[in-house]
């Protein structure tokens, strides 16, 4: 049996088309998921052991003028009352090449109807019809589209098909920008072209390719970062001993889910450019995708015992997926899953004991971020629910805790209770403060100017705060960490460097890198991460190598 009937077989069992969990009244169950570590204690919504207590912006614009509808059709512009007309795109158009490199699955030879497709970077190719493919220097047919824009219009990616007698690996040559004449062929459903454990044929493109096309966010090769302090993520991030064949031995329980697995490898994989990390990316997002039932606001997970909890509802694995393959299934999916968390989550705070997490918060931003960048007739829906939510958000840091009036320095504050927590204070989660400062930079790049800048300057307040309040004498980041008031709640374990490091690291960036305080404690944490980080289980792997992966590019900038 091949792994993805296999996952079929035990997603078979899922609980995910039921809808019938008993939620919290923002549609969350606050428990602690059961797994690996032990000694936990009851009713940590973080689902990580609790460790040891001691010691504004405007909000952005709404989206009332024209914005950019990044569909799979011509270059347009969308207003409220989706009225279009053609845009002026301008990308350059110069020739760029990339070579894709082939290995067939195995048992398969000879001719084949070959799917893939080609992330890239906003300008880079403005007319889909013009890629020329070459295998050992013969132009070949092909089936070309364009899949979802940029804001500038240009293509996000571009879906390619081809025939091609294989009977073993081999490289092809593709020239974006260049005038194909080799003649078309009719397009097929990606389906047709997968086997039981993947696509028929796996196409690997550079991680230099992949991580410069910023498919997957800012990231940087883990060859760049070598001997640099970013290197600590390619040391502790194992993508072969966390791979698809660990989930499977372990999907029966809800944990090893968290933190979206498939974003985790295909993050993982703009990282490298290996096989390793795109056929996990590709397996566990179908596995992902094929437990889902229902559609729009009633779409649920097929996460053991989890239909409800937007924690584990999830849209850029697909998202990502789509951008590596062209297989509308899952971007149809992920418009899904993004209508079912505006269902489940408000992202308004309300103050004290009003259930409220940057997890949540963050995992909502980049369901409707993700689901607006690639969505072929839903984009304005997801392009509001995003604005509506940083609003949110943005009220959130501006307004708490009660009194604190550092206008620089600020973290999503709420209280301990709110968050299902027992710390006794006011304060925020450095480390699941980086979910949400990964969907607020994702948010600023796909927004026009004034919200942009609102996200950004977020990034930096919660950068500083972090920096300054969130780190015991030791510099160890702080689990929970109070806000001016000198209280932190220590870390019993070293899994949450990584995540600290990410978001000042962020906010040196966005600062304009001018500040080498900022540079050198995120420097120090991802130096405590590679000194002193431990991975010991999977949950703590999709967590750690999700996000914070990021961190070496925003240092090297």
């Amino acid at each position: 049996m091949g792994l993805l009937a296999a996952a079929a077989c035990l997603c078979a069992a899922c609980p995910g088309d039921s809808g019938a969990t008993t939620d919290t009244a923002a549609g969350t169950d606050p428990t602690t998921d059961s797994g690996p570590t032990t000694g936990a204690p009851t009713g940590v919504a973080t689902d990580d052991p609790a460790p040891t207590s001691s010691t504004t912006s405007e909000p952005p614009d709404t989206t009332d003028g024209p914005t950019t509808d990044p569909t799979d059709g011509p270059v347009t512009t969308t207003t409220a009352t989706d009225e279009t007309e053609t845009g002026d795109t301008t990308t350059g158009g110069q020739t760029v090449n990339v070579v894709v490199h082939l290995i067939p699955q195995e048992g398969v030879g000879g001719e084949q109807r070959i799917n893939f497709a080609v992330p890239l970077a906003p300008g880079v190719l403005a007319d889909d019809t013009q890629v020329q493919v070459h295998h050992a220097g013969t132009e070949l047919a092909t089936a070309l589209r364009g899949l979802a824009r940029h804001p500038d219009g240009s293509w996000r990616s571009v879906q390619i098909q081809l025939d091609l007698a294989i009977e073993g690996e081999t490289d092809l040559d593709v020239a974006l920008n260049a005038a194909p004449a080799a003649g078309s062929i009719n397009p097929v459903p990606v389906a047709d072209t997968l086997v039981d454990t993947g696509p028929n044929v796996w196409a690997l493109l550079p991680a230099e390719w992949l991580t410069s096309s910023k498919f997957a966010g800012p990231l940087g090769t883990t060859a760049a970062a070598e001997g640099t302090p970013g290197q600590a993520w390619a040391d502790k991030c194992d993508y072969d001993e966390w791979n698809v064949e660990a989930f499977l031995g372990a999907n029966d329980s809800a944990d090893v889910w968290l933190y979206d697995r498939g974003t985790t490898h295909w993050r993982g994989h703009a990282r490298r450019g290996d096989l390793s990390t795109l056929r996990s990316a590709y397996l566990e997002t179908t596995i992902y995708r094929d437990g889902l039932s229902g559609q729009g606001p009633d779409t649920a997970i097929g996460v053991p015992g989890k239909t409800g909890d937007a924690k584990y509802y999830y849209t850029q694995n697909m998202a990502l997926h789509y951008l590596m393959t062209g297989d509308d299934r899952f971007r149809e999916s992920a418009e899904d899953v993004a209508e079912a968390y505006a269902d489940l989550w408000d992202p308004v705070y309300e103050g004290g004991a009003s259930f409220w997490t940057e997890r949540h918060a963050g995992f909502g931003l980049l369901a409707y971020v993700w689901a607006m960048n690639v969505s072929d007739d839903q984009a304005q829906q997801f392009r509001d629910l995003a604005d509506d939510a940083v609003t949110a958000y943005l009220d959130v840091q501006a307004s708490y805790p009660p009194g604190y009036d550092d206008p620089d320095a600020r973290c999503f504050a709420h209280t301990d209770v709110a968050a299902d927590e027992e710390f006794g204070f006011w304060g925020c989660s450095p480390w699941l403060s980086a979910i949400l400062a990964d969907g607020l930079e994702q948010y600023a790049t796909e927004s026009p100017g004034a919200q942009a800048d609102a996200a950004r300057a977020s990034i930096v307040k919660l950068g500083r705060v972090i920096a300054r309040d969130g780190l015991d004498p030791d510099g160890k980041p702080f689990y929970w960490m109070g806000v001016g008031d000198g209280n932190g709640a220590v870390d019993d374990y070293d899994e949450h460097w990584g995540e600290s490091a990410y978001v000042i690291a962020m906010a040196y960036y966005h600062d304009g890198a001018a500040d080498p305080e900022l540079r050198q404690t995120a420097e120090d944490l991802a130096a405590g991460f590679g000194d002193l980080g431990e991975v010991p289980h999977m949950r703590s792997f999709n967590w750690q190598c999700r996000s914070a992966v990021a961190t070496p590019w925003f240092l090297a900038q």
